[in-house]
């Protein structure tokens, strides 16, 4: 970040294609001996004319996109431009960005043409994690897939948890020991698979892991385990990785996701009281979080009976009144 940002002002150290050219350029940047030496701002590489938008680095490395609705964003990426892969994945294309007359194929027949030497074509991880959203479980793989960026195998572990059965969480199991702690925290999350008693033993050695995110995915995956299928030296161990937990929670009160969590924490554990004090926390800082509302709904009947889920429904449907599920729970008590 500080290669290209003023560390005190956030501001850029220098302006349009120069920014980039500190290092992507002949002359290169010792810090990053891998770079290779060639000129970049220049028509023969970006074959658009000097000074327009096409020829800004940014408009095909680093895209742009409004998020909420209103805010313009470059999503930092810093990638090749893959219009081939647009169709299959999904993913943005950076040509077709501008050129919105033309098709990515198009896009990616000109890329073809122009940099007919370009090892950046063939197969591609986003293809698997693309896959995997259509129920093709080839995730494990590049889970599995050393030769991956870390948090390109953690993606794919994430994924994994849509096909999450014991097999798959034994085959998985050697990431748990995985050198990146992306991958040992992803990989956590998969052996939900197995019972309670498994699943504690294979994840106890993550409770004393030097990272406080892989200890803290071993808890919460360990939350629901009885106190029975723990050793005494186990269970104080999973105590202080609770704390690490709790303690990483309690410095973000001020998001209702936060409070989301802590309300699923109380579920688990049955502690009803403090799960309907996270939720009801939830929809005060957010009352179009409907989740928390039908949670909310849930308690209220399983606590003070159908009376009372009305009274709590009739509060959501005044905040959120044409929701789909809130419309479905007042069909359910008859409101």
């Amino acid at each position: 970040m500080l290669d290209c940002h003023l560390p005190h002002e956030a501001t850029l150290k220098a302006e349009d294609n120069a920014i980039c050219a500190q290092c992507h350029s002949l002359a290169g940047n010792p810090d990053f001996p891998s770079l290779r030496l060639a000129e970049y701002d220049d028509p023969a590489h970006h074959f658009h004319p000097e000074g327009s938008d096409g020829a800004q680095c940014v408009a095909c490395h680093m895209i742009e996109r409004d998020y909420m609705g209103i805010d313009g964003w470059r999503d930092h990426s810093f990638r090749v431009p893959r219009p081939d892969l647009a169709a299959e994945t999904g993913a943005p294309d950076a040509c077709t960005d501008c050129h919105t007359d033309r098709s990515p194929d198009w896009a990616a027949a000109e890329i073809a043409a122009r940099f007919p030497g370009s090892d950046h074509r063939g197969p591609h991880y986003g293809q698997v994690l693309a896959a995997a959203r259509r129920d093709a479980p080839g995730v494990a793989a590049l889970a599995e897939d050393t030769g991956q960026p870390g948090i390109v195998r953690a993606t794919a572990l994430e994924a994994a948890q849509g096909y999450a059965a014991p097999d798959l969480a034994d085959r998985l199991a050697p990431l748990l020991a995985d050198p990146d702690p992306m991958v040992r925290a992803a990989a956590v999350v998969v052996q939900r698979a197995l019972p309670g008693p498994a699943r504690a033993t294979r994840l106890a050695p993550l409770l004393a892991d030097p990272m406080k995110s892989v200890r803290i995915a071993a808890a919460r995956s360990m939350l629901d385990v009885e106190s029975g299928a723990l050793s005494p030296s186990q269970g104080a161990v999973l105590g202080q990785a609770m704390r690490d937990w709790q303690g990483s929670l309690g410095n973000k009160q001020d998001f209702p996701e936060t409070h989301l969590i802590t309300g699923g924490m109380a579920l688990t554990l049955r502690n009803l009281p403090v799960a309907e004090r996270a939720f009801g926390e939830v929809v005060r800082l957010d009352p179009q979080r409907v989740e928390a509302w039908v949670m909310l709904v849930r308690l209220a009947a399983a606590r003070g009976g159908a009376g009372a889920a009305g009274e709590v429904l009739d509060r959501a449907l005044a905040r959120v009144p044409d929701d789909p599920q809130l419309q479905a729970l007042a069909r359910e008590l008859g409101r």
